[in-house]
């Protein structure tokens, strides 16, 4: 008797990027490398009450890089010159690895720019 393995999610995931073509495959590239990076914050979450809250945050890195990527790899293709096609694996990634750690990157950004209101100012 074969083994049962399942390639449902592998097949619906290849249909629909077959069939909506360009539209459907950057934002695909997305959703795929953020479930990958938003893994990780889901492996170090000690205990998670259930499985819901679990898939809630998978569901809301998944989401932040949804529309968080495309603007922040428009961004740095116009200011560094590289071509945002590169770019939205990798930013997924790292947008979804970073799970609920936005508090500490927002602080250390606001940080920066207090600091650097202060420098222009003449403050010390």
């Amino acid at each position: 008797m074969a083994e049962p393995t399942s390639t449902t999610s592998i097949s619906i995931s290849a249909l629909a990027v077959a069939l909506l073509g360009p539209l459907a495959g950057p934002y695909a590239l997305i959703v795929f490398s953020a479930l990958a990076g938003s893994l990780w914050p889901l492996s170090a979450t000690i205990k998670t009450e259930s499985r819901a809250a679990g898939a809630w945050l998978l569901l809301r890195c998944v989401l932040m890089a949804v529309v968080l990527v495309g603007s922040a790899a428009a961004l740095i293709e116009r200011f560094y010159n590289i071509p945002a096609v590169e770019l939205l694996a990798p930013l997924a990634f790292v947008v979804g690895a970073l799970g609920n750690g936005w508090r500490s990157v927002m602080s250390a950004i606001l940080d920066a720019i207090k600091i650097t209101i202060r420098r222009i100012g003449g403050g010390t």
